[in-house]
């Protein structure tokens, strides 16, 4: 009889969802140029950012739900006018099998506070000895997604997304800003991606990726705009892959209530529309092109390297204008053992239309470093350079960077 209770005991925990749960916690000192809010007093400004996280999954045979919290806490100018700032993430996920190769899921993740070197506020410029403007105005991020992954097809492998998408100021602009007095006015709208892939081979892939939304901004505009590309991937090695694809982007485009105009000379006097707004229609290709191989460094070949090529749709923060634009990136990676990583990436991008947006751009250097000291602790390193051109901000290139350095304690707690 004193069985009984123990195996109804193990029937229950068997039965019952287990935990895996984690912590983590990173401490890092920043130098860096000052951004676009800040006067323009110093050269040089330190930063120390905190950032502790927590992740709990809960699972069983069929479902799987997680949760990661992770606020961030920003010491700006930290031993001369210390200004603290929080930036929370919160991401929850559940997924269910609904059958074997078939699994639904919804996702919710929001990025709220003030986003550190970001510029969603370009403030007119003022005397270097007055008190420095510092965009204290609250930020958030939110994806609100529901989707379906199809894996039961032999070589196919079909998914879905589609939800909300939020994305700006609490408190946006309604109408555009004289010039050099901007404010990004915030995007909410729909939005669905659709991938399909089929392996004829064990090196050959044919897909297709199709991307669509609906974006309302603030200041009246509104972008409609649906992509789709057909591609392939074909694996030339085992460590060699390569991608190519081609499609088209199609859409409208509403202009905002006040609209830029199309020639650098009359940047001072802008067009204004009268109702019913004015509407311009979308439609030009979109490529990718990229190949992943590795780099003949050490025994094993543990670096990586992708160089990829890209023709696609940008929209402009500020203006809210749609171009097509080339981007070209290039980057290596090399990962050790007990999570050891070395990243370098170099990437370009320069506008494919005319009018104000004719020669915007940017050029952009980044590393990041991670070596571990201990199985639960790491020093993490990091930089940035980055000259962008962006002519309804300012008409001369601007040049931004940073570096910084750290420490990462991570704690696998295990299971419950």
């Amino acid at each position: 009889m004193a069985v009984l209770p123990l195996l109804v005991t193990g029937m229950v925990l068997a039965s019952s969802p287990a935990v895996r749960y984690s912590s983590q916690l990173r401490v890092e000192s920043f130098l860096r140029s000052s951004s676009l809010t800040e006067a323009q007093d110093r050269s040089v400004i330190e930063d120390l950012v905190i950032t502790p996280r927590g992740q709990a999954i809960l699972y069983t045979n069929r479902m799987e739900l997680k949760a990661i919290l992770e606020p961030q806490l920003l010491l700006r100018r930290t031993f001369t006018q210390p200004t603290l700032e929080v930036l929370t993430f919160l991401f929850l996920r559940g997924e269910y099998q609904v059958s074997r190769g078939f699994k639904v899921w919804a996702m919710e993740a929001t990025t709220y506070g003030a986003f550190p070197f970001e510029n969603f506020r370009v403030p007119a410029t003022s005397p270097p000895e007055q008190q420095r403007v510092l965009d204290a105005s609250k930020y958030v991020y939110s994806e609100n997604m529901v989707g379906f992954d199809i894996l039961g097809i032999r070589r196919t492998y079909i998914g879905f997304m589609g939800g909300l998408v939020i994305n700006g100021l609490l408190d946006p602009p309604k109408e555009l800003r004289p010039f050099g007095d901007r404010v990004t006015p915030s995007q909410v709208g729909p939005e669905f991606r659709l991938y399909a892939f089929h392996s004829l081979t064990r090196r050959l892939t044919l897909g297709t990726e199709m991307w669509g939304r609906d974006v309302h901004f603030s200041t009246g505009g509104r972008l409609s705009l649906l992509q789709a590309s057909p591609l392939v991937e074909y694996q030339f090695h085992p460590l060699i892959r390569g991608r190519l694809a081609m499609g088209v982007a199609v859409g409208e485009h509403r202009l905002q209530r006040y609209s830029f105009p199309l020639a650098y000379e009359d940047i001072l006097s802008p067009i204004r529309y009268s109702f019913p707004v004015a509407y311009e229609s979308i439609l030009h290709p979109i490529g990718e092109v990229s190949l992943t191989t590795p780099v003949p460094v050490g025994y094993h070949w543990p670096v990586k390297a992708k160089l990829a090529a890209r023709y696609v749709p940008f929209v402009d923060v500020f203006s809210t204008l749609n171009y097509p634009r080339f981007e070209q990136s290039f980057g290596f990676e090399w990962v050790g053992r007990r999570k050891a990583q070395i990243n370098l990436d170099i990437a370009a991008a320069q506008s494919a239309t005319g009018g104000i947006h004719a020669n915007d751009g940017e050029e952009r250097l980044a590393f990041k470093v991670q070596w571990p000291l201990t199985r639960s602790a790491a020093v993490v390193a990091s930089g940035r350079l980055l000259r962008l051109r962006e002519f309804v901000i300012d008409p001369n290139p601007i040049y931004k960077w940073f570096m910084g350095v750290g420490l990462v304690i991570r704690q696998e707690n295990g299971r419950l």
